[in-house]
């Protein structure tokens, strides 16, 4: 009896239990317990939740049998409170299966979320360097936009006031300002005036939105207004002088025709000298003189034109030749191809070639006849002296 009461005194005390009778109730297998199992601290370092593959078994306490005559119908209790306890016990294991497949679930999810969030982060974040950079490029064009209309308008300034002083030069050694100023004498209203206007064209250029079209009717409103100021009074007769009279604008005809007829002998010896002479020299080089034909042949005679045209041309000629047909310099070679190509194709645009002229159409409409008349070239005289020539 003693050993009786002091085994199922340790059992009810809550003793180690036997050594073949352990299980681990994580991944539920027999022999070891939680903190020997690999799998799951395996698991745990890896930093990934822990799925058992097997539920694990869950220990069931039996009460403890009688030895009175009701010994069947307690073992008729105990194995239905076994069945009840096996059934919570695979209801239990299937809802924490289902839970850890759950977390495992939303933490696949979280993952997958943050990955989005960081790829559409990064996507904004090149949009907006993209368009910073779009911004710096812009405000550079408008800067250097900018200090070249402010170069420009320096330019102006400096060529208009240098136009200024040569004209009061040239007034100054006529020895008229000092007898205008001498014999005018300025009123208040005038000296306003003047200080107005001189004021006005220390200003002019300062704002950078000035109108070239505004600069120009000044300095044409300028002009008149000196024209205007040249004659201060109506002509006086002086005494012992011949009485004053304007002569009248008229041209004089036999100059005119002397002139003509020198510029016709020159224009002749022009033309003899070109058809005589074997180079080619940069006058008839020019870009007037070179033709485009048809033909077979006729584009590429063209274009060798133009290359040897532009060949002759300096550095700054070639530049300015650049500016003009707005091709970019680059080197010299470069800028010659260009512009070639660039002659080339206005040249021989097809929107440019005249089409064919039609026939005439006439219609009779009583008759009902329709007559086409091809119209012919006019002979000229000097057809008609070539065909005379040959035929002789």
């Amino acid at each position: 009896m003693s050993d009786e009461g002091e085994s199922r005194h340790g059992n009810e005390g809550g003793g180690a239990p036997p050594p073949y009778g352990r299980r681990c109730y994580k991944c539920g297998e027999g022999g070891h317990l939680i903190r020997d199992c690999a799998k799951f601290w395996r698991a745990r370092a890896q930093g990934r939740p822990f799925v058992p593959l097997a539920p694990p078994a869950t220990q069931t306490r039996t009460r403890r049998t009688t030895t009175t005559g009701t010994e069947n119908v307690n073992f008729r209790r105990s194995r239905s409170a076994d069945s009840g306890s096996e059934r919570s016990g695979e209801n239990t294991d299937a809802l924490m299966r289902e839970y850890f497949v759950h977390m495992v679930e939303e933490q696949r999810e979280r993952i997958e979320r943050e990955k989005e969030a960081e790829r559409r982060r990064a996507g904004e974040e090149a949009q907006h360097e993209k368009e910073a950079r779009r911004a710096a490029r812009e405000e550079q064009r408008l800067r250097m936009e900018e200090e070249r209309d402010a170069r420009l308008m320096r330019i102006i300034r400096r060529e208009m006031k240098k136009d200024k002083e040569e004209d009061e030069e040239c007034y100054e050694l006529k020895g008229k300002r000092q007898v205008k100023m001498a014999s005018r004498v300025e009123t208040a209203n005038d000296e306003k005036e003047r200080l107005r206007k001189w004021i006005a064209q220390r200003t002019i250029g300062k704002e950078e939105s000035e109108d070239e079209e505004l600069m120009a009717l000044r300095r044409q409103a300028a002009k008149l207004e000196l024209m205007e100021k040249r004659k201060q009074g109506p002509d006086v007769p002086i005494r012992n002088s011949p009485p004053m009279t304007t002569p009248e604008k008229r041209t004089s005809k036999g100059i005119f025709e002397e002139a003509k007829t020198h510029i016709e002998s020159m224009r002749g010896d022009l033309m003899k000298d070109i058809m005589t002479s074997s180079t080619p020299s940069k006058v008839d080089l020019s870009l007037k003189h070179i033709m485009a034909t048809c033909g077979p042949g006729g584009k590429k005679k063209f274009e060798q034109d133009c290359q040897e045209f532009y060949d002759t041309l300096t550095i700054d000629e070639l530049k300015e030749a650049c500016r003009r047909e707005k091709v970019a310099y680059g080197n010299r070679e470069l800028a010659i191809k260009r512009l070639v190509i660039r002659r080339s194709a206005v040249a021989y645009d097809p929107s440019n070639i005249p089409l064919p002229t039609t026939p005439h159409v006439t219609t009779r409409s009583s008759k009902g006849v329709t007559i086409k008349e091809e119209r012919k070239p006019d002979t000229s005289e000097s057809d008609q002296s070539f065909s005379e020539d040959d035929s002789e």
